[in-house]
């Protein structure tokens, strides 16, 4: 004879399974409705609603101080700087973490080792989520 407690147990095992299964397949349901996002480069008209201000600190000649307004309507995030030197070298240089930036917001950030009397020029690297490689910016990230 079955005691009450195993019983009992076992209908909550049953339960319990049943609701992660449900849950499971709504999950499912959700996530396949949209199409997977992939970082993706931004488009020159993209990269023309980013402004980006650089320059020194005033207390450290090897600190480039960067700030970053992002007017889109998507949140982009910038992975790094890349600069040639008026000796003809280059270097890219990757933000640890990378720059997270919010749809209209501004961010900081800096990078050690940049002596502005060597810099011939720079560029930023910015991406953000798109369905496809040649449509917008995802405001979303799932």
């Amino acid at each position: 004879m079955e005691s009450r407690g195993v019983r009992f147990k076992t209908a909550l095992t049953g339960l319990y399974l049943g609701i992660c299964y449900l849950a499971t397949v709504q999950a499912m349901g959700w996530f396949a409705s949209s199409p997977p996002l992939k970082q993706s480069e931004l488009s020159p008209a993209e990269l023309k609603q980013l402004q980006m201000q650089s320059g020194w600190s005033n207390e450290d000649p090897g600190l480039m101080l960067f700030e970053i307004n992002n007017q889109l309507n998507a949140p982009v995030f910038c992975v790094g700087a890349s600069f040639e030197f008026k000796d003809g070298k280059k270097r890219n240089q990757g933000f640890d973490p990378k720059l997270y930036i919010p749809a209209h917001s501004v961010r900081r950030t800096s990078i050690r080792g940049i002596q502005k009397k060597d810099v011939k020029s720079y560029n930023f690297s910015c991406l953000c989520m798109k369905a496809s490689a040649q449509g917008p910016c995802e405001k979303t990230i799932n």
